[in-house]
């Protein structure tokens, strides 16, 4: 089980080809590509500070994960996850548990490493592709940011949910289905 807050900044509006180049160049390690299924749970309380239930599967692993915005800073994000051993059964505990699920959602993931700071380039329905990058601190989100020249001040906070909505005009609040 993991357990902690996830560290985490966002950028937008990036060429995925460009950052993958860059990151090739820095011999960054590619861990792989992966295709996400993900079931979103929430109850309607939860919402104001941002909790949900994630239930996610890439086809050979399975988490279930807890996350929690109470406000949106890169060191925020409660999160417990585990792993679990069926996409299905997780699901159908969390609704026997009496928590609505309120999306389920597909995507694709490239994930490189270079020592402890994790890029994640996200390709969602919809929008454009989303570089997240994930580290132990605030200052490897940096350092990962500046090994690729990006802009701290052009880093995103939110999580994806308000991405969506802010950025790209899509309320996922409103979608049930989305692949």
């Amino acid at each position: 089980m993991n357990s902690g807050i996830e560290v985490e900044a966002r950028w937008i509006k990036q060429d995925p080809k460009i950052i993958e180049e860059k990151l090739r160049i820095l011999r960054a390690k590619k861990v792989g590509d992966f295709f996400f299924k993900e079931w979103i749970f929430e109850l309607e309380e939860w919402r104001k500070d941002h909790r949900r239930i994630r239930v996610r599967t890439d086809g050979k692993s399975t988490w279930l994960t807890y996350k929690a915005n109470k406000t949106w800073e890169v060191d925020s994000t409660e999160e417990v996850e585990l792993t679990v051993s069926s996409a299905e059964e997780a699901v159908k505990f969390v609704k026997a548990a009496g928590i609505p699920c309120t999306r389920y959602q597909e995507k694709k993931r490239i994930r490189y490493v270079i020592d402890d700071i994790i890029f994640e380039i996200d390709f969602w329905p919809q929008i454009p592709m989303v570089l997240e990058i994930e580290a132990p601190s605030v200052e490897k989100v940096k350092e990962g940011a500046q090994r690729l020249g990006l802009k701290w001040e052009e880093a995103i906070f939110e999580d994806q949910k308000v991405v969506h909505r802010k950025y790209f005009n899509v309320d996922l609040d409103k979608v049930t289905d989305y692949r």
